[in-house]
């Protein structure tokens, strides 16, 4: 008796190849001609011997981990006009195997599972730098949460005074659902941040220092915000009848609003740079688009310096790297765009005037120029159609948010990858695709509901996306329903016939539908 050797995870030697799952292994051998009739395959914890009449044992060795006997099954399968014999063992342990046999050699590279997960390397100094920066971070957060809320909440027509005695050491001022309130945070005293929801007809003086220069505030009417200190960031969110009055112009940065209507900013010191702030009318203003209250936002802020200095309200797009922007700087981008595609004619020239274009014909250097034409022109349009339009722009937002994705799982990083793929989706959920790309993030991280209905939703989209299949088969086969994974395998089978792993996948989910109805059956 004796041992032929092959390869590790799925590669083929002479003799037989074997695959594996977290908790199963495949074995496939080939038979001789007219040996199936007599084939012997017995099993423990740590050997595997198989046989058959007339001809030399292929295996009889020592498992390099142990598997279950009891739950360990083998049948003979046809491949063609050739006979295999497919052992199917249940690891006692679910990891990953470098090798069958411990007579094997330790392959060159980790070996891959079916199922996709990886053994664990260790992490790069990239890796370990980026870590050191995140605990730094946290570091930096457990800070500022040690502050502790203060809160302003059901009060009616009441004059509150919000003195340092009367509030923590670092306070996070929140009034809430108020009705005809004043309420003060006066000088000598400070905030981490001010938060301001559900009111109506209160006024908010903020004389103190805000440590964050924040301030946010959602779902209010008819109140107002008397400004007396820096309050750099302003953040507004579905407000109507919002008075923000900045008592110096030099107390405002800017203000993000998404669907206020009827507010108004006002500065004590100049007068001139009065603004009304109103999602309506910049919705009028554009009526080839269509602005939606939650998700468009609106800056409002200082364009210019001295004399042609002004406040602009403007709505904020993305570029197709996600960066925010708004339409005028795209405007006067394209424009330098613009004014140094006019100036080709000076380049080409030069370019025709070196001892390479000396030696050009007329022809040549004409032809030249006009490629050079061409070539501009095509780059500024396609820059307009992907940073102009709104469909351009929404196209790139996907693709980026995809790419990063992409980016993280090559990294490991499959919880960051499946939050990239989560917002491209939250863009277009048409993109089959990214639930294909999401589902191998959840099949990473042992969530498999959500790797199948994610794989679900990828094969409704396209039947045709036999990787979809696939992470459908292995999510399904992760949930113990085998006899749907065998269905799901098959599918991927018709549409890649050569699918190797589908081969295996398929042979695996056999056994365990086999073993399943074994148990069930008594």
């Amino acid at each position: 008796m004796f041992h032929v050797p092959g390869k590790y995870n799925g590669g083929e030697g002479p003799g037989y190849s074997w695959t594996q799952t977290q908790s199963e292994v495949e074995l496939r051998a080939p038979l001789p001609a007219g040996a199936e009739g007599s084939v012997r395959c017995t099993f423990a914890a740590r050997t595997l011997a198989l046989s058959w009449a007339n001809a030399a044992a292929p295996l009889d060795a020592e498992l390099s981990a142990l598997v279950a006997p009891d739950d360990c099954l083998w049948s003979v399968e046809e491949e063609g006009v050739a006979k295999i014999v497919v052992v199917s063992m249940r690891k006692q342990v679910k990891a990953v195997w470098s090798r069958l046999l411990t007579s094997d050699a330790e392959p060159a590279e980790p070996p891959r599972l079916i199922d996709g997960a990886e053994r664990a390397t260790p992490k790069s100094k990239a890796e370990l730098l980026a870590d050191a920066k995140q605990r730094a971070k946290g570091a930096l957060n457990e800070e500022l949460g040690k502050a502790k809320l203060h809160m302003v909440e059901g009060k009616s027509g009441e004059v509150i005074v919000l003195e340092a005695a009367a509030m923590p050491d670092l306070p996070v001022l929140f009034l809430k659902k108020c009705d005809g309130c004043e309420v003060t945070l006066p000088e000598g005293t400070s905030a981490i941040k001010v938060q301001f929801q559900g009111c109506k007809r209160c006024v908010l003086r903020v004389s103190g220092k805000v440590l964050t220069e924040t301030l946010e505030v959602w779902e209010c009417e008819g109140c107002r915000v008397e400004v007396g200190s820096k309050l750099a960031t302003i953040q507004v969110d579905a407000c109507s009848g919002l008075e923000i009055n900045f008592v110096k112009l030099s107390f405002f940065d800017r203000v993000m609003s998404a669907g206020l209507r009827g507010g108004q900013l006002r500065f004590g010191d100049a007068p001139q740079r009065d603004v009304v702030v109103d999602f309506d009318a910049e919705c009028a203003a554009r009526p080839g688009e269509v602005l939606s209250e939650k998700t468009d936002q609106l800056i409002t802020w200082r364009v210019g310096e001295g004399e042609a200095e002004q406040v602009l309200t403007e709505l904020i797009i993305r570029l197709c790297n996600d960066f925010p922007t708004t339409e005028r700087e795209v405007r006067g981008f394209e424009e330098r765009t613009r004014m140094q595609h006019d100036k080709l004619d000076e380049v080409v020239d030069g370019m025709l005037g070196s001892s390479i274009g000396q030696n050009m014909t007329t022809a040549e250097r004409e032809q030249m120029k006009t490629m050079f034409q061409l070539q501009a022109t095509a780059a500024s349009a396609a820059k307009v159609e992907a940073e102009q339009t709104a469909q351009g722009r929404h196209a790139a937002r996907v693709v980026f948010r995809k790419n990063q994705g992409n980016e993280a799982f090559k990294e490991n990083n499959y919880q960051q990858a499946a939050v990239h793929y989560t917002e491209a989706l939250t863009l277009d959920e048409s993109q089959h695709a990214i639930f294909s790309n999401r589902a191998a993030c959840f099949l990473k991280l042992g969530r498999y509901q959500q790797a199948r209905e994610d794989a679900e939703a990828c094969t409704k989209l396209d039947p045709t996306f036999a990787k979809g299949h696939f992470r459908l088969a292995l999510a399904l086969q992760a949930e113990e329903k085998y006899g749907e994974a065998c269905a799901a395998f098959g599918k991927v089978l018709e549409l890649e016939p050569n699918n190797k792993d589908a081969k295996s996948g398929l042979g695996v989910a056999q056994m365990q539908a086999e073993r399943e109805r074994r148990a069930q059956a008594g």
